[in-house]
Formats: structure tokens, sequence, C-alpha cells
């Protein structure tokens, strides 16, 4: 039971971090298109990771424990920093 809270917190922590990161990174692409298209090769990469570190899990378990916060940290941060400075 610890093991599997310990494996949802780093995932979620990675997922985070990489979505805020990316987020901030999407800003200075220039077009939204770019954007998307590199945040989601970077989903993509952050799932084999994630696999790589927790080990063989679902699908589902990847998309409720890392994918939606990725996604959700990624535009949150992206549309932030769009709007408050106006950066496209």
């Amino acid at each position: 039971m610890d093991d599997e809270l310990k494996q949802s917190r780093i995932s979620l922590l990675v997922h985070f971090v990489a979505g805020a990161a990316i987020g901030w990174l999407s800003t200075m692409l220039g077009m939204a298109m770019y954007a998307l298209g590199m945040a989601l090769v970077v989903a993509i990469f952050l799932g084999h990771l994630t696999e790589r570190v927790v080990g063989k899990k679902k699908f589902s378990w990847w998309v409720g424990n890392g994918l939606f916060i990725y996604l959700f940290a990624w535009l949150d941060v992206w549309i932030f920093l769009v709007n408050y400075f106006q950066i496209l």
C-alpha cells in the first residue's frame, strides 16, 4: 500500500514539474500548434519515463496519476504567462 502511494506521488511530482516547464517553454514558440505538438511529444516521453521509474502500470493509472496533472499544469502556466505578460 505504501509503495503504491509512493509511486503515485513520484508520478504526480514529475508530471507537474514537467507540465509547468513545458508551459513556460510554450510561450517562446510563437504558435499554438507548435506548443501543442511539443506538449504531446513530452507527454508521451513522460509516460515512458514514468513506466521505467515506477514499473509497468495500466494506461488508466498513468492517465489518472500523471497525464491529467501534466496537461492541466501545462495549460495553466501557458495561459497565465500569455495573458499576464502578453508574450504572444
